[in-house]
């Protein structure tokens, strides 16, 4: 491991003179990058990128029951260091991520400041040193915009959310024409001086998700916390506060609090390929993790358990389930996940999505804890998990996080019992203090029983993918499965997602629709659905799209009638070596390589604009030979959607690889070497 640290005791830091603010001033290491931290009647972070103010003294603080963190505030002094070693990550863009920065603390008395500065980023975090329990009122970051200024937003219609929006392109003065309630959660990302500059949140722990907001009476957009609750009570099914406390935590007096950080993108590639939020991150707390097993999996609940050409009765049922199996295991395919209904079935909510008596009756049942707990499975789950593991197939399995608030040992120790190798955690949405707490409890329980997490209905992972690498995949993203019910999954929000809910993390955002519609033909249906782009576009999402656990979403029976396409998508891994960014532009589209083992990938992917590209292989393949299998759009895809032609080319590393993306469409490309 390559390793450097140097320490140096009261560096950076300019003293204050009669009337002025003292100063403590960071650089990245490529010195393209300053930030500063200044005290007086309001401390302020500013960001200067390229001689270029892209924050402007922003106002940062924490309100507390140990006093106002932020408000006349006095530097009495900082210590310094510089780092360049190496993170060895168990998922994710590649095995090997440098983490070169320059990092300063300041003293404020009963807290310090961290600043940390990449040549990428730079981020603050508050540190309280008092003993005891502390209060957090209240958490100060005012966001210095003009309202003319462009932001890209994660809207959500209020503190009760599952994070599933699409990403808005308004202004920040925008934001104050929200409903009343609405906020933006993570990333947020505003444009200053030509560049985007992407607002994240890095090792939340014990204390409650980011939000920024724009009050009527403000002059600037804000930071916004939940509250902590009061008393939780079950709403459909899911628990949410009847009432809050008047503060954002209650927490330990002596801690660090998470990071704030400003991604810098002069490119938009920038934020196509970043790793800030996992840099910040507390290093893994498992152990031992190598029972860990990245990979993709078939998945039951997008097409209603449905599938073609078998002699069962269509349903969630073990007959199902095994097939499910059997279908894994031929394809090689090592995980299958079960969705909702296991423990009581589904026949009682029918087919219509109607309410009757009858369906809400049911429903209670559905969502009762207990009814998960009893033993009492209406499918076999061990026996489902038996016949799994006789093939080499895990298993994961769905469960309301409610169940697990109230049973978390009972349930987790009931499942293992089982076999089960995992859970999809659902139906989170909230990102107060206590449901924090919640996620990073159930997920550790799980690791100490060596069981994976898939986290559903959540806030985005913001870093507990390192802390707690069992942790592999969160939803938190507008993805296939509002196809069910909705025109908003477009190919140009499928390319936005690379550049702005990827920079939190992994994203289960459910690809493999063989349904394949254009702008014009696209119809919402919830039994069997459909997707906007070409089948190409598709299978690109296999290579663009991080995923530690990667699911194959559509009847088994669609695949086997393309059983060449299905063996191109079940191959591609679902964790990387190293990653490249080759071409890309916000919104519009994207291509990106990617590796593993001596083994690179190509995926390219575009709004309905379509896109032709060249693309110097010399960017990243090593001099040779490659065979190149690749997956396109053909000139019929345009209106023929589900049109595409997979073809194998002989390449070196200076082709210049000609590749056309129509209308929503992509292309995915494996380059294997030859002598």
């Amino acid at each position: 491991m390559k390793h450097g640290l140097l320490y140096i005791l009261c560096a950076a830091f300019a003293a204050a003179g009669a009337g002025y603010a003292a100063e403590v001033t960071v650089k990245s290491p490529d010195g393209r990058i300053e930030a500063k931290l200044e005290d007086g009647k309001q401390l302020s972070f500013s960001i200067t990128a390229d001689g270029k103010k892209v924050l402007d003294k922003a106002a940062i603080g924490m309100s507390t029951n140990k006093g106002e963190f932020g408000a006349d505030a006095t530097i009495k002094g900082s210590k310094s260091r510089s780092v360049n070693t190496e993170i060895k990550p168990l998922f994710g863009a590649r095995k090997t991520i440098t983490d070169n920065y320059n990092e300063s603390r300041a003293d404020l008395g009963n807290y310090d400041v961290i600043i940390r500065v990449y040549d990428d980023a730079a981020a603050y975090r508050f540190v309280s040193k008092n003993g005891g329990e502390m209060i957090v009122k209240q958490e100060t970051l005012k966001l210095p915009l003009k309202d003319a200024d462009k932001v890209i937003a994660h809207i959500v219609n209020g503190i009760r959310t599952s994070f599933e929006s699409i990403f808005t392109r308004t202004t920040a003065g925008g934001l104050k024409g929200l409903k009343k309630g609405a906020n933006a959660s993570m990333p947020f990302i505003f444009e200053k001086e030509g560049m985007k500059i992407a607002l994240v949140e890095s090792d939340w722990t014990e204390y409650p998700g980011l939000r920024i907001h724009y009050p009527k009476d403000a002059d600037s957009p804000r930071a916004l916390f939940a509250p902590v609750p009061k008393k939780l009570v079950q709403k459909g099914n899911q628990l949410q506060p009847s009432e809050v406390e008047d503060y954002i935590a209650k927490t330990s007096g002596t801690r660090e609090f998470p990071w704030r950080a400003f991604i810098v993108a002069r490119d938009d590639k920038v934020l196509a390929d970043n790793d800030t939020v996992y840099k910040l991150a507390s290093e893994s707390k498992i152990g031992d993790a190598s029972w860990i097993t990245p990979g993709p999996s078939v998945w039951d609940w997008w097409v209603n358990w449905n599938t073609k050409g078998v002699d069962f009765k269509c349903g969630f049922n073990e007959q199902m389930c095994k097939y499910y199996v059997d279908f894994a295991a031929d394809n090689d395919i090592p995980y299958i996940t079960l969705d909702a209904g296991w423990h009581v079935g589904r026949e009682g909510l029918g087919k219509t999505y109607l309410a009757t008596d009858a369906r809400t009756k049911f429903i209670d049942i559905y969502n009762t804890d207990e009814n998960y707990i009893n033993g009492k499975p209406h499918v076999d789950i061990p026996g489902v998990v038996e016949y799994a593991h006789s093939k080499g197939v895990k298993v994961v399995i769905w469960c309301l996080s409610k169940v697990l608030y109230a049973y978390p040992e009972k349930a987790l120790d009931l499942f293992k019992s089982w076999g089960v190798d995992g859970l999809k955690i659902d139906f989170n949405d909230r990102d107060d203090q206590l449901m924090i707490r919640h996620i990073e409890n159930i997920t550790k329980l799980a690791a100490d029983r060596q069981m994976v997490i898939e986290w559903h209905g959540c806030p985005a992972p913001s870093g507990l993918q390192r802390t707690y690498p069992n942790a592999i995949t969160f939803e938190a993203v507008h993805g296939a499965e509002v196809n069910k019910w909705a025109k908003t999954v477009t190919p140009s929000h499928n390319v936005d997602l690379v550049f702005t809910r990827m920079l939190l993390g992994p994203m289960d955002y459910t690809p493999g629709g063989m349904r394949n519609s254009n702008e014009r033909s696209f119809k919402a249906i919830r039994d069997i659905p459909r997707v906007q782009g070409t089948r190409a576009h598709m299978a690109a999402q296999y290579v663009l799209f991080l995923s530690t656990l990667q699911m194959i979403s559509d009847m088994p029976s669609e695949y086997m009638k393309e059983q060449k396409l299905l063996d191109f998508i079940a191959a591609v891994p679902t964790t990387w070596d190293d990653t490249k960014v080759i071409e890309g532009k916000i919104g519009d589209y994207v291509v990106i390589a990617r590796r593993k083992g001596d083994k690179w990938y190509l995926g390219g992917m575009c709004g309905w604009g379509g896109k032709d590209v060249e693309i110097d292989l010399s960017k990243f393949l090593p001099e040779g030979k490659y065979l190149a299998k690749i997956v396109r759009d053909t000139i019929n895809s345009d209106d023929i959607p589900e049109d595409y032609k997979i073809e194998t080319k002989k390449v070196t590393s200076d082709t210049k690889l000609k590749l056309s993306m129509r209308s929503g469409g992509g292309f995915a490309v494996k380059f294997m070497p030859y002598k």
